[in-house]
Protein backbone atom coordinates (compact mmCIF):
# COMPACT_ATOMS: atom_id res chain seq x y z
CA UNK A 1 0.00 0.00 0.00
CA UNK A 2 2.40 2.69 1.39
CA UNK A 3 5.97 2.28 0.04
CA UNK A 4 8.52 2.44 2.69
CA UNK A 5 10.74 5.69 3.68
CA UNK A 6 14.01 6.21 3.18
CA UNK A 7 15.95 8.80 5.20
CA UNK A 8 15.71 11.39 3.01
CA UNK A 9 12.52 10.28 2.44
CA UNK A 10 10.06 10.41 5.47
CA UNK A 11 6.58 11.01 3.95
CA UNK A 12 6.26 7.04 3.81
CA UNK A 13 4.23 8.64 0.03
CA UNK A 14 2.88 5.68 -2.04
CA UNK A 15 3.85 5.79 -5.63
CA UNK A 16 0.61 7.66 -7.10
CA UNK A 17 1.49 10.74 -5.11
CA UNK A 18 3.92 12.58 -7.38
CA UNK A 19 4.10 16.20 -6.38
CA UNK A 20 7.36 16.55 -4.72
CA UNK A 21 6.63 19.64 -3.04
CA UNK A 22 3.71 17.34 -1.34
CA UNK A 23 6.22 14.50 -0.58
CA UNK A 24 9.11 17.00 0.43
CA UNK A 25 6.12 18.92 3.13
CA UNK A 26 5.03 15.91 4.29
CA UNK A 27 8.37 14.68 4.95
CA UNK A 28 9.52 17.46 6.77
CA UNK A 29 6.35 17.54 8.99
CA UNK A 30 7.11 13.66 9.77
CA UNK A 31 10.50 14.80 11.08
CA UNK A 32 9.26 17.70 13.21
CA UNK A 33 6.28 15.79 14.92
CA UNK A 34 7.67 12.11 14.94
CA UNK A 35 4.05 10.69 14.38
CA UNK A 36 3.79 6.82 14.76
CA UNK A 37 2.69 6.20 11.30
CA UNK A 38 1.83 8.49 8.12
CA UNK A 39 -1.49 7.21 6.20
CA UNK A 40 -2.13 8.52 2.79
CA UNK A 41 -6.12 8.35 1.80
CA UNK A 42 -6.70 7.45 -1.30
CA UNK A 43 -10.74 7.86 -1.00
CA UNK A 44 -11.81 3.92 -1.92
CA UNK A 45 -15.22 3.16 -0.27
CA UNK A 46 -12.64 0.23 1.72
CA UNK A 47 -10.79 2.81 3.00
CA UNK A 48 -13.64 4.70 4.35
CA UNK A 49 -14.83 1.52 5.80
CA UNK A 50 -11.99 0.27 7.54
CA UNK A 51 -11.32 3.56 9.06
CA UNK A 52 -14.69 3.84 10.10
CA UNK A 53 -14.85 0.46 11.83
CA UNK A 54 -10.94 1.53 13.34
CA UNK A 55 -12.60 4.23 14.60
CA UNK A 56 -15.94 2.68 15.84
CA UNK A 57 -13.08 0.49 18.06
CA UNK A 58 -11.56 2.88 19.64
CA UNK A 59 -14.75 4.13 20.85
CA UNK A 60 -14.53 7.43 18.57
CA UNK A 61 -17.37 6.79 16.29
CA UNK A 62 -20.93 5.42 17.41
CA UNK A 63 -22.68 3.86 15.05
CA UNK A 64 -26.47 5.14 15.46
CA UNK A 65 -29.31 3.62 14.03
CA UNK A 66 -29.36 2.05 11.05
CA UNK A 67 -32.69 2.28 10.36
CA UNK A 68 -32.87 5.87 10.82
CA UNK A 69 -29.86 7.09 10.11
CA UNK A 70 -27.92 4.35 7.10
CA UNK A 71 -24.13 4.60 7.73
CA UNK A 72 -23.97 7.67 10.61
CA UNK A 73 -21.86 7.41 13.04
CA UNK A 74 -21.56 10.02 16.38
CA UNK A 75 -18.65 11.11 16.74
CA UNK A 76 -16.86 12.44 20.12
CA UNK A 77 -13.20 13.68 20.19
CA UNK A 78 -12.89 13.13 24.23
CA UNK A 79 -14.02 9.22 25.08
CA UNK A 80 -15.72 10.93 28.23
CA UNK A 81 -18.60 13.68 26.70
Amino acid sequence: MNAPASAADQSNAPAWVRHRALRQWVSEIARLSKPERIHWCEGSRAEYDRLCAELEKAGTFIRLNEKLRPNSYLARSHPAM
